[in-house]
Order: structure tokens, then sequence, then C-alpha cells
């Protein structure tokens, strides 16, 4: 053997699918799926580091039928097919292996595992084979161990001869036990009732199949049998599971020399993966932006002595980071971390009085800048304890949903897994260093002053208004209550009696009996559990029961999630619903609100408009709803610069009424309510790329009516055609759109291979910069409404958001000066090339207010 050389052979599909299974599904900032190639670079570095290999080479199969499926054509007959995540990342993969200068092997016809039996076997070199598959264990001997990574990417137990026989096999056995027990991964069929344990017997008083049917007279009963019926099947799964170690494949030693550091050009790979924390060292490069990976050790502190005369020593405008566990406080600031323990209970007595009074009161102040994960669920943290959090600060998780709203980032440790933390990442450290690259990486997009201006204030902003929450009217509720409990009585008693017997109304099993065996009528495709009884299918049968059925459920959901559910979270103590807005959830940028979610309140029916009534102003004050008018279609007529549009707003002409006199065309004077109804429906389904089919539906006409009223609209407007086709190239081109204030959208399903997904992808592209315009207009709007009631000193608030319409709570003698502050920091917030206008409306309900 070789001395001083060592050969790393990886089975490339099987890491990367290990990979693609153990980490979260995390994509860049152009929506490029990349968790399967960082948990495969993560093992890669670790053995460059650990090993230090002098040859190198990544082993691929690839698609189609090998020399194996001739001999058996269901061998892997079973396998589903690869998620479509996945298959996108292994040409990337590819790619930068060889901007690696790591040699790729793989070979038509001819599977991974053959390939690397033939390579470990050719050369009298120390050899590692890296794979997840067990076949590869035939294949250890004395220069050649298995590193068989059994969970994930970092599980590894490595296999020699020795480490086989301490398990009862030997790598000949490998081969003689998967001919027995077969491999229901690979399809291989193996002896019928023959598993792991009876397979491990048979061949450690046989040694081998072939001496097995030699002695079978001696084996007895059923399993006899079973090996006699199976012998066929037995010698073709050990044909299928030998693998091949003399395939005819060029390759020499030299070929696989493993250079280290990598070329520079490998690194422009990995800023496009954004690998930003995976250590690798490249040429001529001794500043990588592809960062290093620093751990630190935590210094440990453990009286109150120490721990005063380390926050005496921080300066001010210092960024620090806090990470608080049930024992203890992580502390960071200027490259070191430091560990404070909490030697009772959290925040209980004697030493820990300290860690209140003083500590953390200190560390929240105004001196330093904190680097926090989601400041405003921090500020609720900290004020149950008397602490309130001072600006300045910063957010990491808004950076983060700036960079990719398409992410939906759930906690700090998955933020810093996102951007190539694996190990230690519940660290104080790691924030601020994160906050860096994050703000970098803003700075590159040109989001800094979006996150600045807006998203970073507007924390405050919401947890204001969550905290002064939304007053409901007990009274009002009751009666609703049982208003709709008697109306769910009587149309029950209506069901039954048509349907001819008491049945759960609630059942989709029995309801379906019902319409489709006992009554006959006509149903749609069947679902999971049977014949679909969903309100599309109901609204297309024509039978009054399934009018009383729609009518139930809308009056079972108002009752259910609207009266009782708001029952149910509305605050003890001050009779109000306190709702959580989600400010980075969205891939718009517009606000969501749970707990109770108020942004949900159904109002296109009266009975859903009559819920309003059940929110009220606090004690003397009135409601103030301010919303924009038709927002999306005043900045599509900024956008697409079109003629028609914008002399229409600026002339103030009723938009609805103009479109139908154009696609009816019939004189202005002369559209009716009807043709204006379908009109407004063209209007608002134009700017989400509504389809004929979906507007026929909404505007209750045919499909061919419906096109000939796109066509038509299209016609009238032909610069909105335009900018449409050009935000759908656009993002065919970039990956990506931004909105008026620079927020971003990537669209990772144009890429998609999938027609319905990519069509969708398109239809949000169309629209993308009016919905994600029209959301930072309103978040200005609030900041700026805010800011102005807190500089004329006024005691009316802002208390909900519902996408284009604020809600205030106002002193009846602070009213018109509200109006006035409304209309002021609504109407002038941005510059558009037609007006920008408001409605007010105020009431003692909400819906009075609307």
């Amino acid at each position: 053997m070789k001395a001083n050389q060592k050969l790393i052979l990886i089975d490339s599909n099987s890491l990367i699918n290990r990979a693609f299974y153990a980490l979260p599904p995390l994509t860049n900032r152009e929506g490029v799926f990349t968790n399967a190639i960082l948990g495969y670079m993560s093992m890669l570095n670790r053995l460059i580091n650990e090993e230090k290999p002098t040859h190198l080479c990544a082993v691929f199969d690839r698609r189609g039928p090998t020399f194996r499926h001739k001999i058996y054509a269901e061998y892997k007959g079973k396998r589903k097919p690869m998620p479509e995540e996945l298959a996108m990342q292994i040409p990337l993969l590819q790619e930068l292996l060889q901007k690696m200068n790591i040699k790729i092997l793989s070979m038509q016809g001819i599977e991974a595992d053959d390939i690397i039996g033939t390579i470990a076997k050719r050369f009298d070199i120390d050899t590692i084979i890296v794979s997840g598959d067990k076949d590869v264990l035939q294949l250890a001997d004395s220069t050649t161990r298995i590193f068989h990574t059994k969970r994930g990417v970092s599980d590894v137990k490595i296999y020699t001869p020795k480490e086989l026989e301490e398990e009862g096999l030997s790598p000949q056995k490998v081969i003689e036990y998967k001919g027995l027990a077969g491999d229901s991964s690979d399809n291989i069929p193996g002896a019928a009732g023959v598993g792991d344990k009876t397979a491990r017997i048979l061949l450690d008083e046989y040694g081998d199949i072939d001496n097995i049917y030699k002695n079978i007279d001696n084996i007895k009963g059923k399993l006899r049998d079973r090996l006699i019926d199976s012998k066929e099947k037995v010698y073709l799964s050990k044909e299928l599971a030998t693998i091949c170690t003399s395939v005819n494949i060029p390759c020499e030693l030299s070929d696989l020399e493993f250079v280290y550091p990598f070329p520079i050009e490998a690194k422009q790979v990995f800023q496009k993966l954004e690998f930003t924390k995976l250590h690798f060292e490249f040429s001529g490069d001794e500043n990588s932006v592809v960062a290093k990976k620093i751990v630190i050790a935590a210094q440990e502190l453990k009286s109150e002595e120490e721990i005063k005369k380390l926050v005496e020593s921080i300066k001010k405008n210092t960024q620090i980071a806090t990470v608080w566990g049930e024992e203890n406080v992580l502390l960071s600031f200027e490259g070191k971390e430091y560990n404070i323990k909490l030697t009772n209970d959290l925040f209980g007595n004697g030493f820990n009085d300290y860690v209140v009074a003083e500590l953390v009161a200190k560390l929240y102040s105004s001196d330093y800048i904190n680097i926090i994960f989601d400041v405003k669920n921090s500020m609720y943290f900290m004020h149950e304890f008397g602490v309130e959090i001072a600006k300045p600060y910063e957010d990491i998780l808004i950076k983060g949903y700036l960079l990719n709203s398409n992410k939906v980032i759930k906690s700090m440790d998955q933020l810093l897994n996102n951007y190539g933390y694996l190990e230690n990442i519940n660290s104080a450290y790691n924030i601020l260093d994160v906050n860096k690259v994050l703000y970098d990486l803003l700075e590159k997009n040109h989001m800094t002053k979006l996150y600045r201006e807006v998203e970073l204030p507007l924390v405050e902003c919401l947890y204001n208004m969550e905290k002064a929450g939304f007053l409901l009217d007990t009274k009002m509720l009751d009666e609703l209550s049982v208003e709709y409990q008697e109306e769910l009585d009587k149309l029950t008693k209506q069901i039954y009696e048509m349907a001819g017997e008491e049945f759960n109304i609630k059942s989709n099993k029995q309801l379906s009996y019902i319409l489709f065996e006992k009554l006959e009528l006509q149903h749609g495709k069947k679902n999971k559990t049977g014949l679909s009884v969903n309100a599309e299918v109901l609204e297309e049968i024509e039978h009054p029961l399934a009018e009383l059925l729609l009518r139930y459920r809308t009056i079972a959901k108002l009752r259910s999630t609207y009266v009782e559910g708001m029952r149910n979270v509305m605050s003890k103590s001050s009779g109000k619903v306190h709702t959580v807005f989600k400010q980075c959830l969205t891939v718009t940028g517009r606000l969501s609100s749970t707990e109770p979610n108020l942004q949900n309140i159904p109002v296109r029916k009266p009975e859903g408009q009559t819920l309003r009534k059940m929110f009220i102003p606090s004690k003397g004050n009135l409601l103030v709803s301010a919303d924009y008018s038709q927002i999306e279609l005043r900045l599509l007529a900024h956008y697409s610069e079109d003629e028609n549009l914008i002399q229409a707003y600026k002339d103030c002409v009723d938009i609805h009424a103009l479109t139908a006199s154009k696609i009816f065309k019939t004189p202005l004077n002369e559209v009716t309510s009807a043709m204006r109804s379908s009109a407004k429906a063209v209007n608002f389904g134009i700017i989400y790329g509504i389809s004929s089919f979906g507007l026929a539906k909404n505007a209750g006409v045919g499909n061919y009516e419906a096109k000939k009223f796109i066509d038509s609209y299209f016609e009238s407007y032909p610069s909105v055609k335009k900018f449409m086709d050009r935000n759908v190239k656009t993002a065919i081109a970039q990956g990506y759109l931004t909105t008026m204030l620079g927020r971003i959208r990537y669209f990772p399903e144009l890429a998609s291979p999938k027609y319905m997904i990519k069509e969708f992808g398109k239809r949000a592209a169309m629209n993308m910069p009016l919905q994600g315009s029209a959301s930072d207009i309103i978040k200005l709007a609030m900041l700026n409404v805010d800011s102005a009631l807190k500089k004329q000193n006024l005691k009316s608030k802002l208390i909900l958001q519902v996408h284009d319409e604020l809600i205030l709570d106002v002193p009846c003698e602070e009213l018109e000066q509200i109006k006035v502050l409304l209309k002021e920091n609504m109407e002038n917030v941005v510059v558009l090339k037609i007006p920008l206008l408001i409605n007010i409306a105020s009431g003692k309900n909400w819906y009075e207010a609307k």
C-alpha cells in the first residue's frame, strides 16, 4: 500500500439524499433549494479537516436502467420518484464540485456502487467509502473503510472487516445475507418468509448460500419448503446484491488527486448558494467572503461581582446579544461570549434579584444596541419582569424575512441554520455574527432603507396596537350567539325533514349517503374519504337541500369561529381581544393577524357584516375607519402609465363604470348596475391574473363572454397588458421583482417543471409590484399616523390594520382633528402619477364605521 496517501470515494446520490431529509427545506434568496447541497458540503468539510485526503472522488448514479434491470426488470421498481426540490439540487452540486476541481465519476447503465467498488479495488491505497447504503459494506477490506451515514450526514459509523465480524457478518456475508433476506429499498426479493433473524441464523450455521442448499435436507419444516421454492430468487438476489469491481471505467489515481485550497472560482458558487459560514479555503483569497466558522468558548460567570464588573466594562453604543435559558444567560459583545449562571430559579431570590434589578434593565437600556431575534416577542417576555426594551435595537428576524420572504422563519436556530451555522448555533455570539451577514446582504440588495424606515420602526407601533386591543360588546356577542343558534336549530329541523331522517349534518360520510345514495343527486369527484360534499359540490347541486346545507355551514362557521371564538380569546379583565400581528409571514409584505384573526372577519354577506357590531370603541369614544380607495387599481394606473386609467383617476371618474362602458361598448351614462358589477369583477380580477374561467364564475357569465371581457379590457387599456407581461418576463429573467420601496419577492415557482406551479408563479408576478407596494404604503401610513398622534399629543390610538384599512379608537372631541390627520398622513404618504385617496367613516361600532 502506498504510504501517506488517502482516497475518499463519496456515494454522492446517497449522501445528498440523506442531507435533503436531514435539514429543513432551505433556499437562497432566489428561491433555489439548497439544503441537500449544504448538508453534503458540511460532510465534505468534516472529511477534509479530519481525514486530510490526498485523493477524492464524487461518484453519481445516472438516470436510466442499469445492467441489473436486464437481469431483473423489477429491480428498484418500488422506489418513489425523487422530490423535485432534491432533483434540482443535483446539477447545482455537480457544478460546485467541478468548480472545486473534485473529480466526478458516473457511467450510463452502471450504478455508483459498482464504480466505487471498481476504484476501491483498483488502487492499493488507504481508502474511505462514504455512503448511507449498507450494500458497500461488502467492499470493506484491509485497505478500505466504510463511513456509513446512519441518520442525516453527521451520525457516522465506521466499518472495517473487524466491525463487521462483531456484528456477525463479513464482507462476503453481506452479499449472502441480501441474497436470503432481500432488500426492500432496492426491491431485491430474497427468499419468501426469510427476514433478518432467519438469514443470520442460516449464515451462522452454514456460512453461505451454496452450503445452505447443499444441506437443505437438514433444514426442517416450512423454512425448508420456502428455501426450495425461492432458490431461483435467492441466487438472483445474490447476483443483484453483488457489487461489480471490474467496471471498464477510464480512471487513473492521478485523475483523483485532491488539491486544497479550492480554486477562487468555486467561491462564486458558494456565494450564489449563500453558504456564508462553511469553513473552506480558497487559493489566493485570504479574506474570502465565504467566512470561516468560528466557535468560541463562553467564559463562565457565577458571582454578582463578576457580572457587575463585566457590565461596567461594556462601552456605550456597543452591539450586544443575549440568549436566555432556564439556568443561564449567554451574553456576547466585542467578539466574546459570557455564560452567566443563574443560581436559583429564573428571577428568583438572592443573586437573581440583581439579575432583574440591574443586569436585565441595564442590558436592555438605551446604552447599548441590542441585536435580537423577534424584538416584538422579546418585548412581551421582558415586560413580564418589569423591563422595557429601549431603542436602539436590531431585529434579525425581520432582516432574514426581507432577504427571502418565501421562507417562514420560526426560530432563531432556524435562521442561523439558514445561513450555514450547523454547530453551536444557540449562541449569543452567533447572533451578532449573523447580524453582520444579514446587514451586508440588505445593503447589497438595496433594502437597508426599507428595513430602517419601515419594518424596524413598525415593531413598536404593532406592539402598542396589540397591547391597546379591541373592545368587544359582550351583550351583542350574547345576542348573536343566541340568534345564530336559533337559526341553526331551525335549519337542522328543515334539513332532517327534507332528508327524510335525522343524521349527523357535520359528518361528510353520512351527508354523502343522504345526497348521493338516498336522494340520488348528481355527485362530483371522489376524495380520500369518499364522494366530496364540499361547498363547491353543494353549489352545483340543484336541490333545496343543498341550499339549506350551505346556509347551515355559513351560520355554524359564524357562530363557532367568530362569536364563540371571540369569546374564548377575549381578556376576562379588559373585555378586549388582543390580536397578534405577524410581520414576517407573507410573501407580499402584508401583515397577518392571529389569536384572533381580525383581518378575516367576513364582510361580503350581511351576516358577516353584522359581526362587526361586536367590536366597539372604549367608553365615550368612537371608532374611525380610514381605508384607501382602490389602492391596487391606482397603483396599476401608476405603474402601467396607461393614459386612459390615469386620466380617469385624475378626473375622478367611476373606474368600474368606465371599464363597463369600454368592454360593453356602451356610453358611460347608459351603464347599468349589472354592467358595472361585471366590470368591477374584471378590474379586480385582471390585477390578479384571473383566467376567463375564474372571471366567468366571479361575474356570473359564461366562459366565452368572460374571455371577451378580458380581451376587450386589454384593448381599452393596452399599457396594462404590457406592464403585466413585462413583470413576468423580468421575474423569469432575474428570479425576483421589487416593490416601490425596494421590497424583493423571489419566484421559485417560475423554475418549476410543473405547469400549474409555473402558471401560479406567473400570476403572482403580474400582481407583485401592486400588492407589495400597497403593503409598503399602508405600513408607511401607519407609521406616519402613529407619529402624528404622538406629536399632537392626542389620546386617539391605532388599534387595527386590515390590509388597506386603519381603525382608530378616538375620543369624540378629537374626531375632526383625527379626520384631518388621517387625510394628511395617508393621502400624501407617497407621490403617484394619480391621486391617492382615502375614505373615512366613524361610528359607535365597526359596522357603523365602514
